[in-house]
């Protein structure tokens, strides 16, 4: 709830000190979110596993245009997966925490079995241009991630445990490519990187793939 409330929070403080500069637009959001981890052998340190993560994110946008070109957006959203692994395998794709530690995992038998839910929280805050040529609409952005993660271990015989991180805040950047079909009313695809190895790496990052149906007031 302290999460949603100054996301909220800020949303209202935005929205109510630009109104009066140009339209204002909402649209519900649909991602696919994918990361990637390598974990190095236990008994060979040569010898590396992979792991592909993939995940689904359901929220709301609102935009802020400025001149036709320039806008401002907020969002917010959510998502939750759940994964069963061996103890060998658990490890924290983003690289920031401590899995084993953080929820007391006994390491005594690294091919046990536990279920990991994970939901994370995250709302956005980006500069976005927007030309447009026609119908057809280009977009380029840059802006601000804040997320915050609820996980939970669960295994047969032994309590739950149950963690919250967060939130963190990261840059994140992205393109997009959007049909208008009529003057209030436009469809866009975009993909953007999170960058939560920034500073000082540049990579790794989560790729995001979503689209949205916008509607302008």
């Amino acid at each position: 709830m302290y999460f949603w409330g100054k996301t909220a929070l800020l949303a209202l403080t935005l929205l109510s000190a630009s109104t009066a500069m140009a339209g204002l637009s909402f649209a519900p959001y649909v991602s696919i979110k994918s990361t990637k981890s390598v974990t190095p052998g236990k008994k060979d340190q040569s010898t590396e596993t992979e792991v592909i993560k993939q995940r689904q994110e359901y929220g709301i946008r609102a935009s802020l245009s400025f001149w036709r070109l320039f806008k401002t957006q907020l969002s917010v959203g959510q998502s939750k997966q759940t994964n069963t692994q061996k103890v060998s395998q658990v490890k924290d794709e983003y690289g920031e925490i401590d899995l084993n530690s953080e929820l007391n995992m006994d390491t005594s038998d690294p091919d046990k079995e536990l279920r990991l839910t994970e939901t994370q929280n995250v709302g956005k805050f980006s500069l976005i241009i927007d030309p447009s040529f026609s119908i057809f609409i280009a977009r380029f952005k840059l802006g601000i991630t804040a997320r915050q993660r609820i996980i939970e271990k669960s295994e047969d015989g032994v309590e739950p445990v149950k963690i919250t991180e967060g939130p963190t805040y990261k840059p994140h950047s992205g393109v997009g490519f959007g049909i208008r079909f009529t003057p209030r009313m436009f469809f866009m695809a975009e993909y953007e990187v999170y960058h939560y190895m920034y500073p000082p790496k540049i990579e790794p990052f989560e790729r995001e793939l979503s689209v949205s149906y916008n509607i302008s007031m």
